[in-house]
């Protein structure tokens, strides 16, 4: 007896996500330059009076070289300044949170026979040399000062399970921790402080801003606290801007909208805001719009991150997003072509990420409904892998068409097309760390494609 085929959809479609917008790193911190940590020492004779620039070349791992004077007012003291600034000590600069080779101008002013003490731009410029600071706390500031960041990190970890009421200890762990680029352990570092103090305040506030941003989609009650002490501990363009983040992850879209703008005039009315960051923020406050059905403000700021950045693909990243959950809302409700509507918009958007997650819900969506056309949901698996050949889902839903239509025609090419896909899909899935997926992969590929058709039909699931 023919048995038709026929696949739990419901199942399949619930394990593919919509593409999120991405969490936009704090604008301020994509870039950070060289730092001066310690100032070193010369047994140059030194001349008299002078201004002496020299650069430096910064390496990743801090290791650097005194390449040149740039400018001397008193060229008898150029000696002792490249001597100088060979001693040093400096932290590396930093895109994001990665490491990077930056040159970093080193001005020393000479007064009669002694070098003026350059001050330290590092955050440990403004740690006190004790008194202050308990002796833990003092040895973690040393570690610091040498640019050691992940030791004294763990130094302070380790010295609070023993000290936990040190609250001196506890901020210099959250400027270890936001040196080392651990922005996460930073905040909550200082969010356990009873009151942070004033030399820590601006670190403090950089911490609580980018863990802000950084765990808004995670968790966007968090994300709103830490916001709120940023900006109550700086009024900075980059605390608002991590508030207007919080903001809009807490589905407050007026404030976010009226915070934003403001980051927004601010920022862009200043010359040395980098392109990267006007992008930024543009995006979020597009997004903000967008969630407001403000069609023509969110043109608008797309037309604008264009001009920006013509090789951005974050405005139909961003309107993709929202498609794609409306499709969601529409599939659920079994407003089937709306959905396969609001899908190939969000496809069709530019953005590749979102894309791939359209066509991939598309296909799923076309095996969830009463008499699924398999041939469809193959054209629509063939876009997304088309985008990316080696995505888990995608193949997945190439791998139940195929085994569907194999149900049918009982063609062995098809069959093997079927597990060739399966096989990858499941391949992926595990290289992902997704054993829920690859466990449902083989489950299927058991039940439909392995198990033999009773008269040359495909079994049920």
């Amino acid at each position: 007896m023919r048995r038709s085929f026929r696949i739990a959809a419901s199942a399949v479609v619930a394990l593919v996500a919509f593409a999120q917008t991405p969490a936009l790193a704090q604008y301020a911190n994509e870039f950070v330059p060289a730092r001066l940590i310690h100032q070193g020492t010369t047994s140059a004779p030194i001349v008299g009076n002078g201004k002496v620039v020299v650069q430096v070349e910064v390496h990743p791992d801090g290791s650097h070289k005194a390449i040149k004077v740039i400018s001397s007012t008193n060229p008898g003291d150029n000696a002792a300044a490249m001597e100088i600034a060979q001693n040093s000590t400096y932290r590396p600069a930093h895109r994001g949170t990665a490491a990077i080779t930056a040159f970093y101008d080193f001005t020393l002013q000479f007064h009669g026979k002694s070098v003026a003490n350059a001050a330290n731009e590092g955050s440990g410029a403004g740690l006190p040399a004790g008194g202050s600071l308990s002796g833990a706390a003092s040895q973690v500031a040393s570690l610091i000062r040498a640019g050691q960041y992940a030791q004294a990190k763990s130094k302070a970890q380790t010295e609070l399970l023993s000290a936990p009421g040190d609250e001196s200890l506890r901020q210099m762990l959250g400027v270890a921790a936001f040196d080392s680029g651990d922005y996460t352990t930073a905040a909550q570092s200082f969010d356990k402080v009873g009151t942070i103090g004033k030399q820590f305040q601006p670190i403090a506030a950089r911490s609580f801003a980018r863990a802000a941003v950084d765990v808004a989609t995670q968790d966007p009650a968090q994300s709103l606290a830490y916001a709120q002490k940023a900006v109550a501990l700086d009024q900075s363009t980059n605390s608002k801007y991590a508030l207007g983040q919080a903001q809009l992850a807490n589905k407050q879209y007026s404030d976010a909208i009226a915070t934003l703008k403001a980051v927004r005039t601010a920022a862009f009315a200043d010359p040395k805001t980098p392109t990267t960051a006007k992008v930024a923020i543009d995006s979020a406050l597009m997004n903000a719009y967008l969630q407001t059905n403000d069609s023509q403000d969110v043109q608008s700021i797309a037309a604008e991150i264009k001009q920006l950045d013509p090789n951005s693909t974050l405005p139909g990243r961003i309107v993709g997003t929202s498609l794609l959950k409306m499709g969601v809302d529409a599939a659920n409700a079994k407003n089937y072509d709306q959905a396969f509507k609001d899908l190939d918009q969000a496809a069709a958007g530019g953005d590749p990420e979102v894309a791939v997650t359209a066509y991939t819900q598309a296909a799923f969506l076309v095996a969830k409904m009463d008499k699924p056309d398999y041939k469809r949901m193959q054209a629509y698996a063939d876009k997304a892998l088309a985008l990316k050949p080696n995505d888990a889902q995608a193949n997945f839903a190439e791998g139940i068409a195929l085994t569907a239509q194999w149900a049918s025609n009982h063609d062995d090419g098809m069959k093997k097309r079927a597990s060739d896909a399966l096989g990858k899909a499941d391949q992926q899935a595990k290289a992902e760390g997704n054993e829920a997926l690859s466990l449902q992969i083989e489950s299927f590929v058991k039940k439909n494609l392995n198990a033999a058709p009773a008269g040359g039909a495909g079994s049920d699931s």
